[in-house]
């Protein structure tokens, strides 16, 4: 009795405690996954002028952002070398001429020859291509607007040596079409196609979404920044638009895939692109499952690898959760 008496009773096992979580339920969605990137508005058709021959720069009439009319003379080249060249051109046509019809009444009189007659003729030949070739200098020694357009960016100053076919006006036809240039990833790229609708923003414009459409995609990676380059098109009647502006895209690819769209703070363990969530099963237990993070938008990410028409998953909790524990839905 005394033994008995002094017994202790085994202490009764600790219940356990269920974590108080949200959850939300999630079901497949086929959509088309935006690809986000940033780019600069450009003039939907831009060109480089410059002189075909080099020499001294005498007069630049337009400064950058300046509005142009077609025909305007924008810049000339000092003539004095080139309007040499023409006449020496000159007289080597004149002498050549004259040569060609000496001998032409010598051969005529059997006093030279064939061949002499021949030569003659070719060196006509040379020295007219030589002052079409010095003429056509001349006239492309004056840069003139190719249409009405706008400078957008002057290269050079007056009284500086260019050499031929050296940039000296970046010239922006005018007209309603802008363009847009991003450059996207490997990943991304082979994810659009041509006729890809998108949308633009612009931080000079807070607010509106301006529709555009992919244009043109590159073929080949910066070496710089190994990115592939497109080309956007929109259409930016209305507002005043510039080149240099900074861009937001976000291009929407017609391949449409099956995703689920849960909060950000529902994936624990991110790396890269892999995470992990927390699904409630019938026992009010949660079970940690592996994803993939197909893409993040705002709050919101699109994952993938779980299977099923309704999952129950934690929205809210999530990190302080472990494989196999109980919990009550608060929501």
């Amino acid at each position: 009795m005394i033994f008995s008496g002094c017994r202790n009773e085994p202490p009764a096992p600790a219940k356990e405690e269920a974590t108080r979580v949200k959850t939300v339920i999630v079901i497949p969605e086929t959509i088309s996954i935006p690809i986000h990137s940033s780019g600069i508005l450009a003039a939907s058709d831009e060109m480089k002028l410059s002189f075909k021959a080099g020499g001294i720069v005498s007069e630049i009439n337009v400064m950058e952002g300046e509005k142009v009319r077609s025909g305007d003379i924008l810049a000339k080249l000092n003539l004095s070398e080139i309007n040499a060249n023409v006449n020496i051109a000159a007289s080597g046509y004149d002498k050549a001429l004259r040569d060609r019809d000496r001998i032409k009444n010598l051969y005529e009189d059997t006093v030279a020859t064939l061949e002499q007659y021949q030569n003659a003729s070719t060196a006509l030949e040379v020295a007219k291509s030589n002052l079409e070739i010095a003429r056509f200098n001349l006239r492309h020694s004056t840069i003139k607007a190719p249409g009405d357009g706008i400078i957008l960016k002057l290269l050079v100053k007056e009284n500086e040596l260019v050499s031929a076919g050296y940039p000296v006006f970046l010239f922006g036809v005018s007209g309603e079409g802008w363009k847009v240039k991003s450059g996207l990833s490997d990943r991304d790229i082979v994810r659009i196609n041509q006729g890809d609708s998108a949308i633009i923003t612009l931080d000079a414009y807070p607010g509106i979404r301006f529709p555009a459409e992919v244009e043109q995609i590159g073929g080949i990676a910066n070496p710089l920044t190994g990115t592939y380059e497109i080309e956007l098109s929109l259409n930016g009647s209305g507002y005043r638009l510039a080149a240099g502006f900074i861009a937001g895209v976000d291009v929407f690819p017609a391949r449409r895939i099956t995703v689920l769209k849960v909060p950000v703070g529902a994936i624990v363990d991110a790396d890269g692109e892999t995470g992990y969530i927390y699904i409630v099963d019938e026992s009010e237990r949660v079970v940690r499952t592996r994803i993939n993070i197909v893409s993040v938008t705002g709050s919101f990410a699109a994952i993938s690898g779980i299977s099923g028409d309704r999952t129950e998953i934690v929205s809210e909790g999530a990190a302080y959760l472990k494989d196999g524990m109980r919990v009550k839905v608060v929501n």
